[in-house]
């Protein structure tokens, strides 16, 4: 091989071995129906905040089978909730609560992942109180 030849292969090697060493892409990406059946699946949703009166914490839980629990701590205060969850051909996130939350309305979402953290946008039905949530996959609040 000739000078020019080996140097080329020297460069064409180090390049494709530099793509393999690159950071992973930790971006927002948009789930697939089969990506977010597979995550809510296997991971409680965690959402924490503050209110005037102090700190509450959402916990939900999803089974495959379409059913879900929800658990939202405030305090001493505790409510709990059921529903049903989905996922459409189109890749959104749809969910219908057993209580007043939505007003008992299906709402459906695109799913967006950077990390392990998950965002939720509203897309069409009943939102409930706010058109984007945010959850943390596990039970620990951020």
């Amino acid at each position: 091989m000739s000078k020019s030849g080996t140097a080329a292969a020297i460069l064409l090697f180090s390049g494709l071995t530099l793509a393999g060493c690159a950071a992973p892409d930790t971006g927002p990406k948009t789930l697939s129906a089969e990506e977010i059946r597979q995550t809510v699946s296997r991971n409680p949703l965690t959402r924490c905040g503050s209110i005037l009166l102090g700190q509450w914490r959402y916990t939900g839980r999803h089974k495959r089978d379409g059913a879900m629990t929800a658990v939202v701590l405030a305090g001493e205060k505790r409510e709990e909730a059921t529903g049903i969850w989905r996922v459409t051909g189109d890749d959104l996130y749809c969910r219908t609560w057993s209580n007043r939350w939505a007003d008992g309305k299906e709402g459906c979402f695109r799913v967006t992942r950077a990390g392990d953290t998950l965002t939720f946008d509203h897309v069409s039905g009943a939102p409930g109180e706010a058109t984007r949530y945010t959850y943390n996959l596990g039970e620990a609040c951020n």
